[in-house]
């Protein structure tokens, strides 16, 4: 069974703004990374998985083509694994191709350095965005109490949405966890859920369009990003919150 790792918002080298806008809406954002492979990050974290705001070096000076290439905004979806090399093989046999396990770090100070194994979907297998496996060599180094209380009560990602994807090749990776899910909508079908809202996510497809994150505080997200100069809207079950600059819906349920 598949156990969500992280999910992924691309703010190629817009990292900084992606950062101020996660903590005005009460997220706590862990330290920014630099990984061995050129790219920064922060991470969001939420129990056992958690956001991930990928970019590059405002500067320049370090390109990971990876993220160059991908579109702004959620891109990227990560399962976990704790054996990458049978990952790996049973890609294979299933008949996707993915590259082999690649191992990167980042430092962590003053703490260590976190390290990884990742097993990547090679490009134009599954339709929307990224997708990969990762394990975690040194999980006390990312999933850290202190940056797991949120004063926005947000405990976990439960959806995230896709638009104009064909959802076969997802099945075929195999079932999902429970508590996490995927959501797949035409493009008709997704503005009519998430109404006015959905113009702020750009008519591309297929791709990855919008993130659901539940929190007993929910109501409270209308506020905050009227503060933050984020459109939002509620309704009776949730609020939206749009992210323009990064071309992403967030949905926010009890």
């Amino acid at each position: 069974m598949l156990a969500l790792d992280h999910l992924v918002i691309n703010t190629r080298f817009d990292t900084d703004a992606a950062q101020a806008i996660f903590e005005q809406l009460g997220f706590t954002v862990a330290p920014r990374g630099y990984h061995t492979l050129g790219s920064i990050n922060h991470a969001i974290v939420l129990g056992d998985h958690y956001l991930e705001l990928i970019g590059l070096p405002a500067d320049g000076k370090t390109v990971r083509e990876e993220i160059l290439n991908s579109p702004l905004g959620a891109d990227g979806l990560v399962f976990r694994t704790d054996d990458p090399d049978a990952t790996f093989m049973n890609l294979q046999q299933s008949g996707f191709d993915a590259t082999p396990p690649q191992t990167f770090s980042r430092p962590v100070e003053p703490l260590g350095v976190a390290r990884f194994t990742t097993v990547r979907m090679k490009p134009g297998q599954l339709d929307g965005g990224r997708v990969y496996f990762c394990q975690h060599l040194t999980p006390e180094l990312v999933f850290r109490d202190e940056w797991q209380r949120h004063a926005n009560g947000v405990t976990s990602l439960s959806a995230l949405h896709l638009i104009d994807v064909a959802p076969e090749p997802y099945v075929q990776l195999g079932e999902i966890a429970p508590g996490f899910g995927l959501v797949y909508w035409t493009r008709e079908t997704f503005d009519a859920h998430f109404g006015a809202m959905a113009a702020h996510v750009a008519a591309r497809g297929p791709r990855y369009a919008a993130i659901t994150a539940r929190t007993p505080a929910w109501r409270s997200m209308e506020q905050k990003a009227n503060a933050a100069g984020l459109p939002a809207h509620a309704d009776a079950d949730r609020v939206l919150v749009a992210l323009p600059r990064f071309d992403t819906l967030l949905e926010f349920k009890p």
